[in-house]
């Protein structure tokens, strides 16, 4: 275990210092550890559970800026737009970037936004199926990221489908309405009030700087080329147990580092970061299953639903958040 690690585990836990002044083996420290980790979020479940149990209707007009529920599956809005999609998975799996891409495309609709005369960008496209859709409904879409030739990318962002992302479609799409280009998503080579939407799903977050300043750096971008009226749908990862993080959104960040500092980009409605309480009931550990969800076998993955996350002693999720820009 690296140097770091050892005092990232102290600072989740320092009683851990005690068993270090006692000279216990660092494996049996890291043991308790994670035991720590796993009881302090255990407490927090059972705690939020008791304290504010919350449940919806599932046939109710969905909210937009909100978090990812386990009943969003059988609300009849969200599973029309995974068929549209093609990402209501027929073996009944779970995933929340299909929740993100769902709501993003729901947002869209409500403000009008799918029409011939609309233009669309997308920030750390990389290969989602969302700028395929767009180039049927609208004018023109631009998918941007970096898309760099190594093996860090090759499955987020490939070079390859800076070439030929016809390629990576899992549906036909009209290929010249789609323009996929290399850009940074803090530094777009577009001008002023050029777009009527913009997205982002779970990209922003990754993008750097101490109190999350390369996603502000982002969405202020994109409060600079959208039209005035024009939304953003952005997708992030949002901590339910308060921890904090250098990429991470918590209740206080998400709006201290984020919402709070853009000038024209205005929620659409208020942000609801409640958790459904079924919710709570499906936490699985990020390091062991969802970085490796495609080498999960069928029946795994048709009971695990991939919605809420744990890392260590942090909870998370998917949050989306959409914005119209003022004039």
């Amino acid at each position: 275990m690296t140097l770091k690690r050892k005092i990232n585990s102290i600072r989740r836990h320092p009683s851990l210092v005690k068993d270090i002044i006692k000279g216990r083996e660092w494996a049996k420290i890291e043991d308790k550890c994670k035991t720590l980790d796993e009881k302090e979020i255990e407490d927090f479940v059972s705690n939020l559970k008791n304290s504010s149990p919350y449940k919806i209707d599932t046939s109710s007009k969905t909210k937009l800026n909100r978090l990812c529920y386990i009943e969003d599956w059988q609300n009849p809005e969200i599973k029309e737009t995974l068929i549209e999609l093609q990402k209501l998975n027929p073996q009944g799996f779970i995933h929340r970037k299909d929740w993100e891409w769902a709501i993003g495309i729901i947002a869209m609709k409500r403000f009008d936004k799918l029409n011939k005369s609309s233009t669309a960008i997308g920030v750390g496209s990389g290969t989602e199926p969302i700028p395929f859709y767009l180039a049927n409904k609208i004018s023109h879409v631009y998918a941007t990221d970096l898309y760099e030739d190594n093996e860090s990318w090759k499955k987020a962002a490939p070079i390859e489908f800076l070439k030929d992302p016809k390629r990576y479609a899992s549906f036909p799409y009209k290929e010249d309405a789609l323009t996929v280009v290399r850009m940074d998503g803090t530094k777009m080579d577009f001008p002023d009030e050029k777009f009527d939407i913009a997205f982002s799903f779970s990209s922003i977050e990754h993008f750097g700087g101490k109190n999350h300043s390369g996603a502000l750096k982002s969405m202020k971008e994109i409060e600079r080329v959208l039209k005035p009226g024009g939304i953003a749908v952005i997708a992030t990862e949002y901590i339910l147990n308060d921890k904090e993080h250098p990429e991470f959104f918590n209740k206080k960040t998400i709006y201290s580092d984020l919402i709070n500092k853009l000038d024209k980009l205005k929620l659409v409605e208020p942000l609801d970061l409640r958790i459904t309480t079924n919710t709570l009931d499906t936490i699985i550990d990020h390091f062991t299953i969802d970085v490796n969800w495609d080498k999960m076998d069928e029946g795994y993955k048709k009971s695990h639903p991939l919605i809420l996350l744990k890392i260590r002693n942090i909870l998370f999720t998917s949050i989306m958040i959409v914005f119209q820009k003022q004039a």
